[in-house]
């Protein structure tokens, strides 16, 4: 997949859910402010990838589980 539909779906699910970025940032192991990055269209440097994506759908079925 690439960066543009992980930045797509990873949006998707913080909206699906709620998710703030302080709380996406903790789950994805980056600095709120990396994340904050990483959403910025204007900035080359970051990006979101395949393991962020990763982390969250693991955070998300681990909670699922729980109850």
């Amino acid at each position: 997949m690439d960066n543009d539909k992980i930045k797509e779906r990873i949006l998707e699910i913080l909206d699906l859910f709620g998710m703030t970025g302080t709380k996406a940032a903790e789950i994805m192991g980056v600095k709120a402010s990396t994340f904050n990055c990483k959403k910025n269209d204007n900035n080359p440097r970051h990006w979101f990838n395949q393991k962020n994506l990763d982390d969250l759908v693991a955070f998300i079925k681990r909670e699922a589980e729980r109850l």
